[in-house]
């Protein structure tokens, strides 16, 4: 107990001199160390911003993060067990640090050998007070901050070194690091894309590490999905059995395809741009028709069956109202009977010399609405029109006869499609156009034809030739089954085709680049939903989002935004709400945090800060961090590349990391350019508009694809 007591009194550097709930503030002895403390076994800075420090009590000891260091004059100087105050009446500098609580480190059972260990738990469980003593941590006591509860056994992936705490290796769980969505932020240059490269490297090294050990395959079965919009990752995960997926691929390469028949009924509206009044009604009815295998309608029998439903079903609603009941009214079922008699009458003269059967039912419609509506007429009225009796039920059932049959015959009885537009049911997507001009041959008694002009345009639009066509796939005969799509792009059984996809979106068109997005993280989501609920147990999913404040920006989830960027931020912002639940992990990497959607960004429980210069961007990051630890993040500006701040519930407590480097080959093709090289023609460069503006414009489009020795942009071999 003496030693204990006095390897503390060796280690102590200052007592406490104010407690709030989020900042103890120590002053330090003026013996304390003023740049090397030798009193923990092992040199170590002290004091610096973002080092340790612990103030022990009954629980253990409050782990504290430096976060200010300052010097105050003081009337006389502070010694711990000295008197010597008034002596000398001149200011003396006093140093004093400000920390945040960051934990408690607790002594753990003792192992096999006997030996105790020490851990860090989440939360402080008792403030210390004024006077409290403050001591140095030990090399193990860094390391058991750094580490966490159960050390980096439990932590399983190495994602760094802690410069604060004497280069004590960072482990991450990746439970809690891709179960509850990562966001790693930082301006552009300052190594996001090599941090989730890494992690993601890193953790199927580790995964493949443990499966080896435990006497199993060595393949991970993982699932990795990265959505890449810059094509930076395409060879960054080189000898890992990547599935990579482009637009144009070189050779080797698989082609990326979004089959159109998958969208849902959402995302076709969004494309399309459909207005909710006429057009999507048209746009669904036909989508639902197509994936039901039904037979296009004809344009006749379309405008038929449209009146036959309408008029059905208000004379209906005329009755149950008493509508036929009621005397002299001009405007109800009487008005109702001479329209429909003027406009099947119209539609049986269109039948003329094409379908006499049809035509005669259409012409009795008419015919029976007449009589009826003339058989209860009554006197003429003052200044024109009729008074009308009473409508007996019998009269108005000869008409539900007429137009029940006339139903028949254009095949209202089995009209209903029985697939819905959100089923992914393969169809002939370039039959689409045509279905939607028969549909829209009559709705609600006029001809929209003009108003599904537009829609059709866009939709005949994915026929066209050029990387658009390609990737939705439109052909008449579908050329992948879903069953395929999903075991090529989520994975197949136990990672057997490999543990990540990198989804290269490079030459996607901007007008629809929100769109793509959309649907593949929609379908992801849904397949992963759909395993849960079969199999009653969650099959662990990373979807990584790479330029996230593109697809989830703020804007985008406004009524003015665009409809599919609206479905795309909307997609994202229920993966992040409801992702966990179904194994679904979410990976934000962005520069512009402060441009992204607040509801997917308060969702993420761990955070990899890079350095972040801009004052908004730094701003809404200190409000989202979680365990009150702003302070901790005022020298996002200042982190040089490679180093980031990790807390959250990632991470056992808040930590400066030194992400461990990739060698080049393993880096996401994202360098910064050289323009002196250039400049000076040490790197030669040649332009060569004209194969670009071919390529550009389609009119080259039967090129072979240039290998990596041929393309003059191709980064250099490792």
């Amino acid at each position: 107990m003496t030693s204990m007591i006095q390897a503390l009194g060796d280690r102590a550097v200052g007592t406490v001199e104010g407690v709030s709930a989020n900042q103890i503030t120590v002053l330090l002895e003026p013996d304390a160390p003023q740049a090397t403390a030798l009193n923990t076994a092992v040199p170590a800075g002290f004091p610096r911003i973002n080092g340790y420090l612990l103030v022990p009590n009954e629980a253990g000891a409050t782990v504290g993060v430096i976060t200010k260091v300052e010097v105050e004059r003081l009337p006389y100087p502070k010694r711990r067990g000295m008197q010597d105050f008034g002596l000398v009446d001149l200011p003396f500098p006093g140093r004093k640090v400000s920390l945040t609580p960051l934990g408690t480190l607790v002594l753990k059972p003792a192992g096999a050998g006997g030996e105790l260990s020490v851990a860090v738990r989440r939360g402080v469980d008792v403030f210390p007070s004024v006077g409290d003593i403050v001591i140095l941590p030990t090399v193990a006591q860094l390391r058991a901050i750094v580490e966490g509860e159960g050390g980096h056994q439990a932590q399983r992936v190495q994602l760094g070194t802690c410069p604060t705490a004497a280069g004590a290796p960072v482990y991450v769980d990746p439970d809690k690091l891709f179960g509850r969505h990562l966001a790693v932020l930082g301006n552009t240059g300052a190594g996001k894309s090599c941090s989730v490269a890494g992690l993601i490297r890193w953790s199927l090294d580790a995964a493949r590490i443990a499966r080896t050990n435990g006497g199993r395959s060595e393949a991970p079965n993982a699932r990795f999905i990265i959505l890449d919009p810059n094509g930076e990752y395409a060879k960054a995960f080189d000898g890992l059995n990547a599935r990579l997926f482009q637009v144009e691929p070189k050779p080797g390469v698989n082609t990326l395809k979004v089959p159109a028949w998958i969208w849902n009924g959402e995302e076709w509206a969004a494309f399309t741009a459909a207005a909710p009044g006429v057009q999507r009604p048209i746009l669904f009815d036909a989508i639902r028709r197509l994936r039901s295998g039904g037979v296009m309608p004809d344009a006749l029998q379309s405008r038929a069956r449209a009146r036959v439903k309408r008029y059905r079903t208000a004379l209906k609603l005329r009755i149950q109202e008493g509508d036929h009941l009621q005397q002299g009214r001009r405007e109800g079922v009487a008005q109702l009977l001479l329209n429909a008699a003027e406009d099947f009458a119209e539609v049986a003269s269109a039948a003329e010399g094409s379908n006499h059967g049809l035509r005669d039912l259409l012409s009795a419609v008419a015919e029976t609405c007449t009589q009826v509506e003339e058989a209860a007429r009554g006197r003429r009225r003052d200044g024109g029109g009729f008074w009308h009796d009473d409508f007996s039920e019998a009269s108005l059932g000869t008409v539900e006869t007429a137009l029940t049959a006339a139903g028949a015959s254009v095949g209202l009885v089995n009209d209903e499609p029985s697939a819905g537009e959100d089923v992914p049911l393969p169809f002939p997507v370039d039959e689409l156009p045509a279905y939607v001009e028969a549909l829209a041959a009559d709705v609600s008694g006029r001809d929209v034809a003009q108003f599904v002009d537009s829609m059709n345009l866009r939709i005949r639009g994915l026929f066209a030739t050029g990387p658009l066509a390609s990737v939705l796939d439109p052909d008449g005969s579908p050329t992948t089954t879903l069953e395929q799509w999903l075991t090529d792009y989520v994975g197949g059984d136990d990672g057997g085709n490999g543990p990540l996809t990198v989804i290269d979106l490079s030459l996607i068109p901007s007008e629809v680049i929100h769109l793509i997005v959309a649907v593949l993280a929609r379908v992801i989501f849904e397949a992963v939903q759909r395993y849960r609920r079969i199999h009653g147990s969650v099959l662990p999913t990373v979807l990584v989002l790479e330029e996230a404040h593109t697809f989830v920006h703020r804007d985008l989830a406004t009524e003015g935004a665009p409809q599919s960027g609206r479905a795309c931020c909307r997609t994202f912002e229920r993966i992040a709400r409801e992702g966990r639940k179904f194994g679904l992990g979410l990976v934000l990497a962005s520069q512009r945090p402060s441009e992204m959607s607040a509801t997917v960004l308060s969702q993420c429980n761990t955070f990899l800060l890079h350095r972040i210069v801009n004052d908004r961007d730094q701003d809404l990051v200190r409000r989202l961090v979680p365990d009150a630890l702003g302070d901790l993040l005022r020298d996002l500006p200042s982190l040089p590349s490679r180093r980031a701040v990790l807390l959250g519930w990632g991470a056992p407590a808040p930590v400066l990391v030194e992400v461990r480097e990739l060698p080049a080959a393993h880096r996401p093709q994202s360098p910064d350019p050289e323009f002196w090289k250039v400049w000076t023609g040490e790197d030669e460069r040649k332009v060569g508009w004209e194969s670009i503006v071919r390529e550009w414009q389609g009119a080259d489009s039967s090129r072979t694809p240039l290998t990596d020795e041929q393309d003059p942009g191709a980064p250099d071999p490792p």
